[in-house]
């Protein structure tokens, strides 16, 4: 999994990159002039997160463990489903999973939604308060698995209980941080 990351990071970057800085000056350029540096440095690294999480969440499971990533489950027989039954996956991970699927199934939603949950109310004024942080990012991770489950890949509430709670961690270590303070980032 570590190895494909840091084989994608550097393309990612340089198309976030590029990208960002195209949309930036050309489409955007009215509101930079509000901006600072600092803001701008955060603001692409939330876009390239963003970027390299919604490459590696729209990708097909056959095609992810042709590169070489741990799925923790058998991609030829495993029957991609709908799951709306709360903790159903969780309870079937912790019993039948190995430790390796556990941490990449249950830890790695969490994980990988933390730092949106924190940069968000960071960079974006509106998303401090957190009912506009939890509707955004629960439809948002809504339509990720929806567009998961049409291109072969399972969608299941857990996934997105996990993300929550993830966005959840994120928005509480936002609210605690002093690093990043957000008048400096926020427009």
């Amino acid at each position: 999994m570590i190895r494909y990351a840091l084989k994608v990071t550097p393309l990612l970057f340089v198309v976030a990159f590029l990208s960002f800085s195209l949309l930036r000056t050309q489409i955007f350029g009215k509101y930079k002039k509000k901006s600072n540096r600092r803001r701008e440095r955060l603001l692409l690294l939330f876009a390239t997160y963003s970027l390299w999480l919604l490459f590696f969440l729209l990708v097909n499971n056959r095609m992810l463990e042709s590169w070489g990533v741990p799925l923790g489950v058998d991609t030829e027989s495993s029957d991609w489903q709908l799951n709306l039954v709360p903790f159903k996956t969780l309870q079937l991970f912790i019993h039948y999973g190995s430790p390796s699927s556990i941490f990449l199934n249950i830890f790695g939603n969490i994980l990988i939604a933390i730092p949106l949950g924190f940069l968000t109310p960071v960079l974006f004024e509106k998303m401090k308060q957190p009912g506009y942080l939890f509707l955004a990012y629960g439809i948002i991770f809504v339509a990720i698995e929806a567009v998961q489950y049409r291109i072969g890949r399972s969608a299941d509430i857990d996934d997105w209980l996990l993300n929550m709670a993830g966005i959840a961690i994120g928005y509480i270590l936002s609210k605690h941080q002093t690093l990043f303070h957000p008048k400096r980032y926020r427009r």
